[in-house]
């Protein structure tokens, strides 16, 4: 795993603009938009724009080429997306694929990204912005109008792609490729939130206007306003449950409460202080498109004065044990205080100049205690909130974390197999 973790970590270092983005500046600028871009973008997609970072044969599906123009996601008709559609894209990341978001960072910030993401693609600056999108009050939802739409996805076309089941494997699938000549895999239907919107009207939109660069095409011609309505209808009903506190409107949980207990954290996943302890979903992004990616991750967090221990749960249909391929988990910290999210280290696994602490636990009971029950993991990492030593980052009142997973029956690349963006964790009195 060692091994695993060194090479993931030679692969994305990004060491030339550390120290430019620490300017605390709130004004947007062109200068501090590419310094937050080499430091946060450019390791998937390239100083250039051009999708070929150092890190980008690590991951699939590819990161994106800018300089050609072409965008999957927008709410405007025509060749470009709107800034705010842009915003939107870097802000929530892209579910099924390892775009991450950063709604952590502050709006400025996001803004002098912007600034200097439009500089890599001419067309956003050449081409006009179509008009918006116009989304028809949607039916209602009924047994008849699911039952419709099982029909339409059944007999024109969708199944060949996303499979009987809309798992993503249907027979075209594995020959599918993007207009880079890409190998490409169509989304999972069933699983977690979906790539451009979890709404019934963000779902109508993609099935209306296709996905750009892609194989994923319009259906505005092809069905009526009725029909497009019961395809989404069926769509939500083969999708799993999301966790209880989901919202699609607003999928993003940024904050982990970390409540104080009195007395020693039980490292026994059942006991009473757990139970009573927050539940947090987290939903995390694939380094490699794989069936049967784990998307979802339950945090819990307990602390005292000395302290502090994360409960993390997942579902994983077999408890893998070989000693080169472990079921693992492991919590990032920033080594130095942050006092600006845009200082925040790189996500994977830090970079020589802004080091992260990896808190790692794999099925060996070496650095925490973890339980296989019934489908699932429980894991238990507790340390002391004062560092040990040196490597060690201290656990303040109020600071950022990020969770990193690995399931032993995908060993096709090195490292984790997902990952979550940062979050605020905040110890409570």
């Amino acid at each position: 795993m060692k091994k695993n973790l060194l090479l993931v970590a030679l692969l994305l270092l990004t060491t030339s603009c550390q120290k430019s983005c620490r300017d605390s500046s709130s004004e947007v600028s062109m200068q501090r938009g590419k310094a937050l871009y080499t430091v946060h973008c450019a390791s998937c997609h390239g100083n250039q724009g051009d999708g070929k970072g150092p890190a980008a044969s690590l991951l699939w599906p590819k990161p994106r080429d800018f300089t050609i123009g072409i965008f999957k996601y927008r709410t405007h008709r025509g060749l470009i997306p709107t800034d705010l559609d842009l915003l939107q894209t870097m802000k929530m990341g892209i579910p099924g694929s390892s775009m991450p978001g950063w709604d952590v960072l502050k709006t400025n910030d996001w803004y002098s990204i912007l600034t200097y993401f439009k500089t890599l693609s001419p067309k956003l600056s050449s081409e006009k912005q179509g008009a918006p999108i116009d989304i028809p009050e949607e039916t209602k939802t009924t047994p008849e109008s699911i039952q419709e739409g099982r029909q339409l996805y059944e007999k024109r076309g969708c199944i060949a792609c996303h499979g009987p089941g809309g798992k993503g494997d249907g027979p075209g699938a594995i020959v599918l490729k993007d207009v880079w000549g890409d190998r490409i895999a169509p989304r999972d239907l069933t699983e977690g939130p979906l790539k451009w919107g979890n709404l019934p009207r963000d779902i109508y939109r993609t099935l209306m206007i296709g996905v750009p660069g892609t194989p994923m095409p319009s259906y505005e011609q092809t069905f009526t306003k009725k029909e497009l309505w019961s395809l989404v209808h069926y769509i939500q009903s083969i999708q799993k449950p999301f966790p209880k506190d989901y919202d699609p409107s607003n999928p993003k949980r940024n904050l982990l409460i970390i409540n104080k207990i009195n007395g020693k954290i039980p490292m026994n996943y059942k006991e009473e202080a757990w139970a009573k302890s927050p539940k947090i979903p987290v939903f995390l992004k694939p380094l490699w498109h794989e069936p049967g990616n784990t998307e979802w991750i339950t945090v819990q967090a307990l602390h005292t004065e000395e302290e502090v221990a994360f409960y993390l749960r997942w579902a994983d249909d077999k408890a893998d044990r070989d000693s080169n391929q472990n079921d693992g988990v492991a919590i990032q910290l920033p080594m130095d205080k942050i006092s600006n999210p845009a200082d925040l280290p790189y996500l994977g696994i830090g970079s020589s100049s802004q080091k992260i602490d990896l808190w790692q636990w794999k099925d060996n009971g070496v650095l925490a205690n973890g339980v296989y029950d019934q489908g699932e993991w429980h894991v238990i990492l507790k340390r002391s909130r004062a560092p040990s030593n040196d490597n060690k980052a201290p656990l303040t009142d109020v600071g950022y974390v990020s969770f990193e997973l690995w399931d032993g029956d995908q060993p096709k690349h090195a490292g984790p197999t997902s990952f979550s963006e940062w979050m605020i964790y905040e110890l409570r009195p």
